[in-house]
């Protein structure tokens, strides 16, 4: 009869591989970095996604002419950030509701940012033309800001308040009656 590594007193030649691979990532890998175990805790620990009532994540993007934006950009006003990419029909069909949130913030004293993710320089800037956007479009070439903000897809949009927290968000595309609503919830909206 045939006796398992484990009920074997004498350890398999499996088990000497395996921790021996064990003792040298343990020992060689992390001293040749310097990482401690504390700092890897900490690393893997999930950090807080967004929601309402939380701070929201900051970022540092470019604009489609090349300027630095982020959260900072919009501190001290009301600010609406939308999810999109150029292939979506979502948020094609809510584009022209966006675009007319971003006139209304000219007046009201709020701003809208729109983010491209999962698509290329060049859609987006043909989209712009095509869709006549008038408010700064940022692209999350890397997924960054995506992955922070936890969206699987896009449309989604987020309505910060001048502190910086967000105060409504939806995933999907999103009615006029509902941004009006999450607008002031953000207090963006001075006159109704």
């Amino acid at each position: 009869m045939k006796r398992s590594c484990l009920t074997n007193n004498r350890p398999s030649a499996l088990l000497l591989v395996l921790s021996s691979l064990a003792a040298w990532c343990l020992g060689g890998e992390f001293l040749w970095n310097r990482v401690s175990w504390a700092q890897l805790i900490q690393q893997a620990a999930p950090t807080p996604g967004p929601a309402v009532g939380r701070a929201a994540i900051a970022f540092n993007l470019h604009t489609l002419d090349g300027k630095a934006i982020g959260l900072e950009t919009f501190r001290g006003k009301p600010f609406v950030m939308n999810f999109f990419a150029s292939w979506c029909d979502p948020c094609r069909e809510e584009m022209p509701l966006i675009n007319e949130l971003a006139s209304v913030g000219v007046k009201q004293g709020f701003n809208v940012l729109g983010i491209a993710v999962e698509d290329t320089r060049a859609a987006i800037i043909e989209y712009r033309k095509e869709s006549k956007l008038i408010f700064p479009l940022a692209l999350d070439l890397n997924s960054m800001v995506k992955r922070a903000y936890r969206i699987f897809g896009p449309p989604a949009t987020f309505f910060i308040d001048s502190q910086g927290i967000i105060r409504d968000l939806v995933l999907g595309p999103i009615s006029k009656e509902r941004a009006r609503e999450a607008l002031n919830k953000a207090g963006a909206l001075t006159k109704n």
